[in-house]
């Protein structure tokens, strides 16, 4: 199976955020590719668990709290953030 992603507005804007603040933006645009071609494929396999039907997902540079919608076949982006190591 294959899920539609959608990004929120708000997670666009964050995006774009976390994108003009990162010292390597490719390294953001890699890891946003990135998740979302798994979110596509395995988004309950994918990052932590919170509230039924809600997960977040931390990836080196960059973090989602998304929601599944198994029913319809559906990922939908909520908010998007800088990933911190310390």
């Amino acid at each position: 199976m294959t899920y539609a992603v959608v990004w929120s507005l708000i997670a666009v804007q964050q995006l774009g955020r976390v994108l003009a603040a990162a010292a390597d933006p490719l390294a953001v645009e890699r890891a946003a590719a990135y998740m979302e071609y798994m979110l596509r494929r395995h988004p309950s396999d994918m990052g932590e668990s919170r509230s039924p039907g809600f997960r977040v997902w931390y990836e080196d540079v960059l973090g989602l709290y998304y929601r599944i919608d198994d029913a319809a076949l559906r990922v939908e982006i909520l908010f998007a953030g800088p990933a911190r190591r310390h």
